[in-house]
This record gives structure tokens, sequence and C-alpha cells, in this order.
């Protein structure tokens, strides 16, 4: 019972049928009335009858047309919205579908050997998703404790001999290590990242980390940062290049 008062458009079905019914009960109360009825003393008690239902009757009627046209209207404006969220998320996916492709990922991974492979197979990546930045990580082991360390970047700020590693667990880098699960930040805090250029530098506000992994084995980490979203069909692609490489690496192993 509670779920149809609580639907706008049956509420205002309910109250227009009652309109409607209760122009028939007016119509019916005056015309039944008796032939020689006056205005005079001793009546008025008759009228009132009459006078309360047609009130009460334009009363609900008022109510139901008002009701109905503000529901239409809520109605119009979320179909529109609807509509333009929709819209926004199809071109954005049909960019994303349109711009992407393994093709370089494996002609790279075909032609090169060694540390040339992990560079050039990032940058190749980074580029086909426009990534303002990226780096490359390799599982290593020191002190008998398993370690990420990088290997490999695009466009990073640092020199040649910084030596940049996280022990599994450590950092979000660490923690996609750990579990071997693709880790994806839509709100990257300021500071974080860095990406430097000749005009300046800027924090980006996505991240996407995945491992790069044969089975369950974690062989290294592809991080990647960017100025706009990363979509769906992006990451997945990020994934997919991640495999080709870990399938290269494994066998070069």
């Amino acid at each position: 019972m509670m779920s149809l008062f609580s639907d706008r458009y049956k509420i205002s079905l309910i109250l227009a049928s009652i309109f409607i019914v209760g122009i028939g009960a007016s119509l019916y109360s005056i015309y039944s009335l008796p032939s020689g009825l006056q205005l005079a003393s001793g009546y008025e008690s008759e009228f009132t009858n009459v006078y309360l239902t047609i009130g009460g009757t334009l009363l609900l009627g008022a109510l139901a047309l008002l009701y109905a046209l503000r529901y239409k209207k809520e109605v119009v404006v979320f179909r529109d919205r609807a509509l333009e969220s929709s819209i926004t998320q199809q071109e954005s996916d049909q960019a994303g579908k349109s711009t992407i492709s393994l093709e370089s990922i494996i002609q790279t991974l075909s032609q090169t050997n060694g540390q040339d492979t992990q560079q050039l197979a990032l940058h190749a990546i980074c580029r086909q998703i426009e990534a303002g930045q990226g780096a490359l990580y390799r599982v290593v082991e020191s002190d008998n404790k398993r370690k990420v360390e990088l290997k490999a970047g695009y466009a990073l700020s640092i020199g040649e001999s910084t030596v940049i590693n996280y022990e599994f667990g450590e950092g979000i880098i660490g923690q996609s290590a750990a579990s071997g699960n693709t880790l994806y930040i839509d709100d990257v805090p300021e500071g974080y990242v860095k990406i430097v250029s000749g005009l300046g530098s800027a924090s980006p506000k996505y991240l996407l980390i995945v491992p790069v992994k044969v089975q369950n084995q974690v062989l290294g980490i592809i991080e990647v940062a960017s100025f706009t979203s990363i979509s769906e069909d992006q990451r997945k692609f990020v994934e997919e290049a991640a495999q080709l490489l870990a399938d290269k690496i494994s066998t070069k192993a």
C-alpha cells in the first residue's frame, strides 16, 4: 500500500480520478434536489452539502492538476540529465576504444630484448593512453625481503642513479605487488606525484597501478599517472599490455 502512494505518477492518476468522480457527485447532488426547492428559510442545510461537495471537488482537482504538472516537469528534467550523462559516457568510451591498440606493444616486445624491452614497452603504453608519467618496477630480493625496484620510467623527473624501491605491502605500489591486484585512484593527493616539464610542474589526479604477473607470480608493477580520467577500456588495455610484458619477461628468464 505504501509503495502505491510513494509513486508520484500513480498518486496523480488517483487524484485525477477522484476529481472526475467528484464532478459526477456534484452534478448528482444538484439535480437530485427537490424541484420546488428555493433558497428560503429552513432549506439552508440542503445547500450546505452541495457547496461542500463542489468546493472539495474543485480543491482536489486543483491539487491533482498541480501535482501532475510538477511531476511532468521533474520527469523531463531527469530524463534530460540522464540522456546527457549517457551521451557523455558513450563519447568517453568511444574515444578510449578508438585510440588504443595492443599492436604497438606486440611489435615492441617482438623486436627488442633486455632493458630496452621494459623501457620501450612502458613508453608505448603511456603514449597509447596519453599518460603524463609512467614507471615500471621489477621484483628483486634483498636481505630476504621481496621488493619492487624502479627499472624504467616515462617522463620521470629523477636522476639515472636514483634508486626507488618498495617492500611488498609498502605504499600503494607494494600493496599491488603483495595482492597482485590492479589499483585505480581517481583522487590522487596533491603533491603525491609531480609531472615536470620545461613549463613547470603539476600534480596529476589519476593513478593506475597494474601488476605484471604470470598466473599468481608478480614479476613487476606498472604505474601510470594521468591528468584525465583513465577509462575502463584504457585500464583493460594496460592490464593486457602488462600480461604481454610478463610473458616476455618470464620467457627470457
